[in-house]
């Protein structure tokens, strides 16, 4: 039996501008995070003995990377002594003034352009075809370039671009999964989806470190072992944590709450447990109050959290006893569910010690609240992670 072990990764982003996000301080931070993640892999790589490391496209920002962070890459992919195999991607594309036509890569550095997209490297009787990005969009690709599996070797196929996303008009090179299977490779490196997709041989590790607030949870790539045997291929993935920060977009309601402290203990109960410098948070106000609420001085309580954002989307609180004086249907609805409500605690008072007498006055409480939203905008939002 043979086999092979590599590393897959895909989408680093060296050099994200982080503009949306806070100081420039932070934003430096970020960029020196992402070159972390990136050298996680590569001490990965090390420790696993991996024989060479797949790039599926957007290693780089082409618009913001600096010479300097070229001669940083050149010096780790160096150090590296294995092969690596990338593709350019949607941000890193293989146009006229492209780093991966202009730069002097080492020797160990195979770029998958249109002019070279096929590699044999017959020491581990691999053959890699890659199909990445010559343009900041592209179309459907032609699959039909694709040359076929070379028999007896080990194929991989690296590919940047959507995999069954079905848009008219999608212009990140969309594919689906029966068109990649028809082409018979043994293993489908893919890159563009910053969240971690592994589906038969179809894998996406994703952003190495998370780059914004839609990309939430642990983030890493894969050490993928591939074995031949009797003509079968088969592999094994085991994917590993890089990401030094996580984000968390969280929502509360406050409508319940009847002081600023309150509001306030109600924030730190939903940030328990969260790491000042690990965790970037973002925390959005639902709801409906009559509190004067300022997010940034509510901020202030975590100036000393590396990102810690308040947004207030909260609306004014219904006027009840104004409401039940309307002619209107939000009216009659309040009477109805406030005549209920009387109705209740006249048999609560009664009966104090009765749970389901406690738990249907709730549920009417907050029918009243979701009603009238509904009423008054057409709808009911529920606020989740």
């Amino acid at each position: 039996m043979r086999k092979l072990k590599f590393i897959h990764c895909a989408d680093i982003h060296l050099d994200a501008p982080f503009r949306d996000h806070g100081t420039q301080i932070y934003a430096e931070m970020r960029r020196r995070d992402i070159k972390t993640a990136f050298l996680n892999i590569l001490n990965k790589a090390r420790e696993a003995r991996a024989d060479f490391l797949v790039i599926s496209g957007d290693l780089y920002e082409h618009e913001y990377i600096a010479k300097k962070t070229m001669d940083w890459l050149n010096m780790v992919l160096s150090e590296a002594q294995i092969p690596v195999f990338i593709v350019p991607g949607n941000h890193d594309p293989y146009i006229r003034n492209s780093w991966y036509r202009v730069w002097d890569w080492p020797e160990n550095v195979h770029i998958l352009s249109p002019e070279r997209p096929h590699i044999v490297l017959e020491q581990f009787r691999l053959s890699v075809y890659g199909m990445g990005f010559s343009a900041f969009k592209e179309g459907k690709p032609d699959l039909s370039a694709v040359i076929p599996p070379k028999e007896g070797y080990f194929n991989i196929l690296i590919f940047h671009g959507t995999l069954d996303m079905d848009f008219t008009q999608q212009d990140y090179k969309p594919v689906s999964s029966e068109e990649l299977k028809s082409l018979n490779y043994d293993y489908y490196a893919l890159g563009h989806f910053h969240s971690a997709r592994n589906a038969d041989n179809m894998v996406y590790p994703g952003s190495p470190e998370p780059l914004g607030f839609d990309e939430p949870g642990e983030h890493g790539a894969f050490l993928v072992t591939m074995f031949s045997e009797n003509g079968q291929v088969r592999y094994e993935s085991q994917f590993f944590r890089t990401s030094l920060r996580q984000y968390h977009q969280k929502y509360l309601d406050i409508s319940d709450c009847g002081t600023l402290q309150e509001v306030k203990i109600r924030i730190l109960e939903t940030v328990e447990g969260m790491d000042k410098q690990h965790d970037l948070v973002k925390l959005i106000l639902k709801g409906r109050t009559e509190l004067s609420l300022d997010p940034g001085e509510i901020s202030d309580m975590f100036s000393d959290w590396l990102y810690f954002r308040i947004c207030n989307e909260t609306r004014k609180a219904f006027d009840l006893d104004l409401l039940e004086k309307s002619p209107t249907l939000k009216g009659a609805f309040v009477r109805e569910v406030r005549e209920r409500l009387k109705k209740l605690e006249k048999e609560m008072e009664n009966d104090p010690g009765n749970i389901l007498l406690r738990e249907e006055a709730e549920k009417l409480e907050m029918a009243l609240v979701f009603g009238l939203e509904a009423l008054e905008t057409g709808k009911i939002e529920w606020w989740g992670e």
